[in-house]
């Protein structure tokens, strides 16, 4: 299949990698699944595992420029989007194309002193939970972590002594009812059967007893990094979280190499009280030091979120993102948007040169026709200060709220007292802190942070200029700006915005026309290595980065005849990773 407006969807990613699919398939139930995956394989075809394809680094679309011959079949898994409570809310099983915007809306009629995991960040898309867990997202949660679970029900691909293809159901939901014991030999029932009867009831609005986990060591294992707070406050060199993380069940960071089916989150205690405050700096050293004495202070007062901006993000983001920001306001998060979206990415797969600049010229075009999408009280320190952190304050019951309120007050002072009075003798302020004092207000600084990928896209078009985009995480310890290359080129705007509470950073750097941008993108992510950090933080590795051999170790294992995803990470897109010389160049 060859792209056209009505699949290019399916067959062109987010922000890079486009190719060609022998077909799409879009299986209604997980039996439905686990038989196209095996009639797939049979074929000797490979599988390309795709939730929502709002990904960034070009890992769940097709690729045409690798070696292997094998025809690609897309696995798009939107169709499974089921989700439902167990252990009286305090978990929820999601199939895999449920998406973390409805599952957030769900978990909060359902029991609205609970919340998902994800409610902010890219949900405007609806990006799948299951391509969370396999791809490593949900940075903006310091509480939380990001997202992950041993207790899921996935399959892989083996080849038995026959020369069979066989595909292997691995289940470690840990539910009552549904573990591998439940069921009898040669009876024919499965666990993949019985949750496909539960969730079509559920979907077809029967009432069901809620289910409960186990008491085996499955329905005891984690459904989220339970230890992420203690381990985002260690002041060490080490980083919180990346992308080649090898530890948990093989679902964790597998990036297509099974197919994941279903898996079980933890849910999360809502605030009851909630603050929100635009906070700014005039250097990096100011700004991290609030970061550490201020927001990871200790374990047990973690604000909710904290997402830093510099001048050149809130820039672009104001110059070129209006309109998506306003659109997330009217629209909400969720399918609308993402329908929205899909039509941006149809009209871009049209059969015209100019197709795929057409949107971001008009989005650019357009923008200042229409006001800032954020108030002039945060846009204006936005343009005045180098540094800005969004920070949203919750109370959990335990004075968490009030405590973290003395801290920054107390910081705030400190810095504000040392400020040097000008000549007409009026004291400056070192630190400005901008309170956020409406819902429609914390709705506005959220859209306007989480559309800033798109809005850099948005603007180098309509700029006629070029960018490059790196995410990666630095040591806890750390968290200075990494600098560029004594020969690199000099870049029109370095847009740096990130999950500051993890030191996780998202880098959109703009350079004319004419700059090899992948010599400075190979450049700079040797830098960024160079100053203790780790690449890719989050989005997965994709074709843009080569994985560690620890972690292509693991994916081999997962996947020993390559017929998943072949050739994410850097791995050799040949059946079986090739000869056993290049196997070896990893093993």
């Amino acid at each position: 299949m060859k792209e056209t407006s009505k699949n290019a969807h399916f067959l062109q990613g987010a922000r890079l990698g486009q190719g060609t699919a022998l077909c799409i398939v879009q299986p209604g139930t997980l039996n439905e699944t686990v038989r196209c995956l095996q009639e797939i394989v049979d074929a000797g075809c490979v599988v390309l595992p795709q939730g929502s394809n709002t990904g960034l680094t070009g890992g769940s679309v097709p690729r045409n420029d690798k070696a292997d011959t094998r025809p690609t079949a897309i696995m798009s898994l939107k169709r499974l989007n089921t989700h439902f409570p167990i252990d009286d809310g305090n978990r929820v099983v999601c199939l895999a194309g449920c998406g973390i915007s409805s599952l957030a809306d769900s978990i909060s009629q359902w029991f609205p002193d609970r919340e998902s995991h994800s409610i902010l960040g890219s949900t405007f898309l609806n990006p799948t939970t299951a391509a969370g867990v396999a791809f490593g997202s949900g940075g903006v949660y310091v509480r939380k972590g990001p997202a992950r679970t041993d207790r899921a029900l996935y399959c892989k691909v083996t080849r038995n002594k026959w020369g069979e293809n066989v595909v292997n159901i691995v289940n470690t939901l840990g539910i009552e009812g549904l573990e591998d014991e439940d069921f009898l030999n040669g009876s024919g029932e499965t666990a993949v059967g019985a949750l496909d009867v539960y969730a079509t009831d559920i979907r077809q609005g029967y009432r069901r007893v809620m289910a409960k986990s186990s008491d085996s060591k499955h329905g005891r294992a984690k459904a989220s990094d339970a230890d992420y707070q203690n381990k985002v406050c260690e002041c060490t060199n080490a980083v919180s979280r990346y992308n080649a993380d090898t530890s948990g069940e093989d679902c964790n960071r597998s990036e297509g190499k099974v197919l994941i089916l279903a898996t079980v989150h933890d849910t999360f205690p809502a605030p009851s009280k909630k603050r929100v405050f635009w906070v700014s700096f005039p250097d990096m050293e100011t700004t991290l030091a609030f970061r550490r004495e201020v927001c990871l202070n200790n374990p047990k007062d973690l604000p909710i979120s904290c997402e830093y901006m510099n001048r050149d993000s809130v820039n672009i983001i104001d110059r070129s993102g209006r309109i998506l920001t306003y659109m997330i306001r009217v629209l909400g998060m969720g399918d609308v948007m993402g329908m929205m979206w899909g039509v941006k990415i149809a009209i871009e797969g049209l059969p015209f040169s100019w197709s795929p600049l057409i949107c971001d010229k008009l989005l650019h075009t357009f923008n200042n026709w229409v006001p800032s999408a954020i108030p002039n009280k945060f846009i204006q320190v936005g343009r005045e200060y180098d540094h800005n952190c969004v920070v949203a304050v919750g109370e959990f019951g335990d004075g968490t709220l009030a405590r973290f309120m003395e801290r920054m007050d107390a910081f705030v002072k400190k810095y504000n007292g040392k400020a040097v009075l000008d000549a007409n003798d009026i004291g400056k302020k070192i630190i400005s802190v901008v309170e956020a004092n409406s819902s429609s207000e914390v709705t506005a600084l959220n859209a306007f942070r989480f559309v800033a990928a798109p809005a850099f896209k948005t603007y180098c078009v309509g700029e006629d200029i070029q960018g490059v985009s790196v995410d990666y995480a630095l040591p806890k310890n750390g968290g200075t700006i990494p600098p560029l290359t004594k020969d690199a080129a000099k870049p029109l705007k370095r847009m740096r915005y990130s999950h500051f509470g993890c030191n996780v950073v998202h880098e959109d750097i703009a350079y004319p026309l004419g700059v090899d941008t992948h010599k400075e993108k190979m450049a700079f992510k040797n830098t960024v290595e160079d100053e203790g950090g780790k690449l890719p933080a989050e989005h997965g590795h994709g074709t843009e980065y080569n994985a560690p051999t620890d972690t292509k170790k693991r994916w081999m294992k997962m996947d020993p005849l390559n017929v998943m995803n072949p050739g994410v990470g850097g791995l050799s897109s040949l059946p079986k990773y090739a000869s056993k010389r290049e196997q070896g160049n990893v093993m």
